[in-house]
């Protein structure tokens, strides 16, 4: 299902369009909006669909400048701000303040109920009126986002303060509306008011090395397939594949590569999952193991060992896969490794060799723990990963 500007005199419209596995656009006629920023962080865009002029359009239930879904979205991951028409949206490069539009949003369907409808934004199309085009992968793009929060949390300056109050506005469930239509000015301001792109002013700022480096790159691997209006995916299915593509964009950059250095190091290069000690030989062989994130949407703790744990390349798979899933058992105090009733009855309807997983469930050994107890997976990280593949709101 799209988010999708369409030509309508003025400024133009935007409408839903699609499907989404069962659900279809006129399923959500008159139900408040919500957008999922982080898993289990929906804002409210006070905003509905519909049905105007045979037209599927989005319409705001409290009128107020930028404030349309489209806007709300870019403000979340610290663009600038975006026009209404293309032939308004004229400047130097794409990625400039009211240099450019929203054309398409392509959202997943997160959750419906009798009032309201959670959309995640999963790949976001910009272009302008010279014909220059851009594509964004939203978790590639807020992976970076949390890493700027992380690094204004302590800070006393205009900026930080800036960014912190776009971290709650945007990362909190705490946030006001108040709070989410400012965050975007408020780092404006704080930047002095730049033309350009504010994320990467922000890394510059914060030292923070930049994951993409430019337009293109951003770009990299989105076609128009990824726009794709009507998308025949369960919700487990769109949960792990969320999840899958959080990991892979949190693996990017000079922080993470530490990371992986300390968790194969804390673990000392053995499997938590199937006790295998692969680590690199005097052959020149790579290390068999990998530091897996736990949450990969973090705001503070990214790269934090209680946020990793150290996999085996097959585990690691069935990890991200959720096929192997991990939780604290506080009574026992011990880490279980599970899998989910609902894929061993998919495995058994396709013939999946479930054998070899099936043996690595119960107790994990403690002797496969890192000596420290603090580099330990957080209990908490753990149980918010599991209510979000199952569904439930953290």
């Amino acid at each position: 299902m799209n988010i999708v500007l369409r030509p309508s005199g003025g400024r133009g419209e935007y409408e839903l369009a699609g499907t989404d596995g069962t659900i279809a656009v006129h399923d959500l006629f008159r139900l408040r909006i919500f957008l999922e920023t982080l898993p289990g962080v929906a804002i409210d865009s006070a905003s509905v669909c519909e049905q105007r002029d045979g037209k599927p359009r989005i319409r705001l239930a409290q009128p107020a400048k930028n404030a349309h879904p489209s806007s709300l979205i870019a403000a979340s991951i610290l663009l600038p701000k975006p026009r209404r028409k293309k032939a308004d949206a004229v400047a130097a490069s794409l990625i400039q303040w009211e240099g450019f539009v929203v054309q398409t949003v392509r959202v997943d369907v997160v959750q419906v109920n009798t009032t309201g409808v959670v959309l995640r934004p999963v790949t976001i199309k910009l272009e302008n009126a010279s014909g220059n085009r851009a594509d964004i992968d939203y978790s590639e793009r807020m992976v970076r986002v949390a890493r700027v929060w992380a690094a204004a949390a302590t800070g006393n300056s205009s900026v930080d303060q800036a960014v912190r109050e776009h971290a709650v506005a945007f990362g909190s469930s705490t946030n006001t509306r108040s709070q989410i239509l400012s965050a975007l000015n408020g780092v404006h301001r704080a930047l002095r008011r730049p033309t350009g792109d504010l994320l990467p002013i922000l890394e510059s700022h914060y030292g923070i090395a930049s994951i993409m480096a430019s337009v293109g790159a951003m770009s990299a691997g989105i076609t128009d397939a990824d726009y794709d209006e009507s998308v025949l995916t369960s919700p487990l299915e769109a949960r792990v594949t969320r999840v899958r593509q959080w990991r892979k964009a949190a693996v990017r950059g000079p922080a993470s590569s530490q990371f992986r250095k300390d968790v194969r190091l804390a673990y000392d290069h053995r499997c938590l999952i199937s006790g295998l000690r692969l680590p690199t030989t005097d052959k020149k062989t790579r290390a068999g193991v990998d530091a897996a994130h736990v949450l990969p949407w973090s705001r503070y703790d990214l790269d934090r060992l209680e946020n990793g744990i150290c996999l085996s390349k097959q585990c690691h798979w069935a990890f991200d896969e959720g096929i192997l899933r991990l939780k604290y058992d506080e009574s026992t105090k011990d880490y279980i490794v599970f899998i989910p009733s609902d894929f061993k009855a998919a495995a058994h309807r396709a013939a999946f060799d479930i054998a070899a997983f099936s043996a690595f469930e119960g107790p994990v050994p403690k002797a496969r723990l890192p000596r420290d107890p603090r580099c330990w997976p957080a209990k908490t990280y753990l149980d918010e990963l599991n209510q979000f593949l199952d569904g439930v709101s953290p």
